[in-house]
């Protein structure tokens, strides 16, 4: 994906905002925005935020479906618009005196024609699965009633190494790594909320990451090739009867056809022996509409790019947008929204790493990572995270 700068419209409207956006003023736009305004926000990162949090709202009047519903009818009331074509209308909610109100103009008028015209949102083809049957000597659980269990927090020990979070160490330090889980578990909540009423499938579980964050699924089970972490899974979530595990190979699932709501891979997509065979079963467990979340190393970060560019050493593994986008297709998944996870400073300049070091587990920087990762989107951060559905 890239800015159609040869395109008037998009070209006009890119122009108008450079010429208006100041140091701190926040942007949300259209997707292709990103590359031509780098501090634009994407409709999809969107968290419960209001119009009036920010200083400009871009709206392509041919795309209101991608604008969240709640966002786009309250957004009159709150901006003003003061710039429109045939294909864009740019509000701002804190309007400078030289800008007009073009509320009365016809593009203006066609934009508020598109939003009446508007569907009304059909609640998600999700919550039909009532019960999963668990494989045979896998542990029966009762449903938890009244005063909600404890949940268990994540250990420190069951995040995987990940080398290529850092190039000097076997393991990425616990700063960074902390940043990182943290960003899987917020695009998480983005993408699937608290569950409500749904039937989860986590695969690749290791210990269970999800209750703190799933509370409201009617039913999450995960499944782990290795023994330990199932035991390890199923002794710590003893007391929350939602929550069962069983020891399964991701690529010969125990499960029945359109048995799940949901299915979340995370970072085990690129360390797995056969993909494409998981992603197909996957597929198959899912419901018609039902979602699946995947996270794994992007093998064409800007840092490797780098790296390789410099006939410099690479670590291996990863996947890249294209080959997570076009696996996820094979198998009738498309996907819906992707996101970047992390891109610290010093891999982002090769060279650096080692001036750099000492700033590595610094809050201030890990934070900068966290935000470059965001802004820069999938194609250059060091993690790819991806929103599928089936289809129908």
């Amino acid at each position: 994906m890239s800015f159609p700068q040869d395109d008037k419209p998009w070209a006009d409207t890119a122009a108008f905002l450079r010429g208006r956006l100041s140091p701190v003023d926040r942007l949300v736009a259209p997707d292709p925005f990103r590359f031509a305004i780098p501090r634009a926000l994407r409709f999809g990162q969107l968290r419960n935020e209001a119009p009036g949090g920010f200083d400009w709202v871009v709206v392509h009047k041919g795309e209101l479906e991608r604008v969240p519903r709640g966002f786009l009818l309250a957004l009159p009331a709150a901006g003003v618009p003061v710039f429109a074509n045939e294909v864009f209308v740019v509000f701002a909610t804190s309007p400078a005196a030289d800008l007009a109100d073009l509320t009365e103009t016809d593009h203006v008028k066609a934009l508020k024609a598109g939003m009446e015209a508007l569907a009304p949102e059909a609640p998600p083809a999700l919550g039909a699965v009532t019960a999963v049957q668990l494989p045979e000597g896998a542990p029966e659980t009762v449903l938890v009633r009244g005063a909600r269990a404890e949940r268990p927090k994540r250990e420190a020990a069951e995040a995987p190494p990940r080398p290529w979070l850092r190039p000097d160490s076997p393991v990425p330090g616990a700063g960074r790594e902390r940043a990182f889980q943290e960003e899987l578990d917020r695009l998480l909540a983005d993408y699937l909320g608290t569950a409500d009423g749904l039937a989860v499938l986590d695969v690749g579980c290791g210990g269970g990451r999800l209750a703190p964050i799933l509370t409201e699924a009617r039913q999450v089970v995960g499944v782990d090739i290795a023994e330990a972490s199932i035991a390890r899974a199923r002794a710590r979530h003893a007391a929350l009867g939602a929550f069962s595990f069983a020891r399964m190979d991701a690529a010969r699932l125990g499960f029945a056809d359109g048995g799940f709501d949901a299915v979340v891979m995370l970072d085990v997509l690129d360390v797995l022996a056969d993909p494409a065979a998981a992603l197909a079963e996957a597929a198959r467990v899912l419901v018609p509409g039902g979602r699946l979340m995947v996270t794994a190393a992007n093998k064409d970060s800007l840092p490797l790019r780098a790296l390789r560019r410099l006939s410099l050493p690479v670590p291996p593994g990863g996947v890249s947008v294209q080959e997570m986008a076009g696996m996820l297709r094979a198998v009738g998944l498309a996907p819906v929204r992707m996101d970047g996870i992390m891109l610290p400073l010093g891999w982002a300049m090769p060279g650096a790493t080692g001036p750099f070091g000492p700033l590595e587990e610094d809050p201030e920087f890990i934070e900068a990572a966290r935000m470059l990762g965001r802004r820069c989107g999938p194609d250059q951060a060091l993690g790819i995270a991806m929103l599928a559905a089936k289809g129908g």
